[in-house]
């Protein structure tokens, strides 16, 4: 079960890396890298942190893209 989980997790971490080479925005790219990195690096070394993974992976998830938010602008 634990497997699953990190696979989940992982494939999660791979959807925001892919999400962050799509963007335009330089800055909003690196902020989304360095989360996919995070949750790498928890996945990794952090043996069953998933209260502090799964929220902020979906977090991550959630977030607009940069393009949405200047479409919002006035």
């Amino acid at each position: 079960m634990v497997w699953l989980i990190d696979l989940v997790l992982l494939l999660a971490g791979l959807v925001i890396w892919t999400r962050a080479s799509n963007e335009g925005d330089e800055a909003w790219s690196l902020f989304l890298r360095c989360i996919a990195f995070l949750d790498l690096a928890f996945i990794t070394f952090g043996n069953g942190q998933l209260l502090i993974e799964i929220p902020v992976l979906a977090l991550a998830l959630t977030l607009p893209s940069a393009a949405s938010l200047e479409r919002r602008r006035p």
